[in-house]
């Protein structure tokens, strides 16, 4: 049997737009309201992951200091992905970014018209990589100087990435 839909619902369905005209304003007034929310709760979840690439960095650096150079890395991994998954939300408008992003979803997240991000993909998906190794020869290439180096490229990159948050989203 086929359901007879009524007006209101083809209007919360956005079939018909059964809308007088003079009412034109107060609906989009009633729909920019409605969206407060939700762009709050995105606004927020941004916000949440910027500032826990903030935190993971910071910890990252402490840990140096203790020589603890693969909690390093894996504290990197952590401050890049929580930035990326803020880009992600930024730029698509959800509130439940991927778990893991492949190469193909961070690219067109860090390159712009102006940035090339090819550079930054790459460091982002190596600190994935040497994050998630779990046996090696830490001594052949992890030492104070080369962690300096990997926190600071990271600490960099945060920033650039941090910068696209607050440019214009119609871009």
């Amino acid at each position: 049997m086929a359901r007879n839909w009524s007006i209101t619902e083809a209007h919360c369905n956005h079939e018909v737009d059964f809308t007088p005209r003079s009412q034109d304003h107060d609906s989009f007034i009633s729909a920019k309201s409605k969206h407060a929310p939700a762009y709050h709760m995105l606004h927020t979840t941004i916000m949440d992951y910027h500032q826990h690439a903030q935190y993971h960095i910071k910890l990252a650096a402490i840990m140096c200091k203790h020589n603890q150079f693969q909690a390093c890395m894996i504290l990197c991994d952590w401050a890049l992905a929580s930035m990326i998954k803020a880009l992600y939300i930024y730029k698509y408008h959800t509130a439940h970014p991927p778990k893991e992003l492949t190469m193909n979803e961070i690219l067109p997240l860090v390159n712009t018209d102006t940035e090339p991000g090819l550079d930054i993909a790459l460091f982002i998906c190596t600190m994935q990589h040497m994050s998630s190794l779990e046996e090696r020869q830490e001594d052949e290439y992890l030492d104070l100087d080369n962690i300096g180096k990997l926190i600071q490229r990271t600490e960099d990159i945060l920033e650039e990435l941090a910068t696209r948050l607050n440019d214009n989203p119609s871009e």
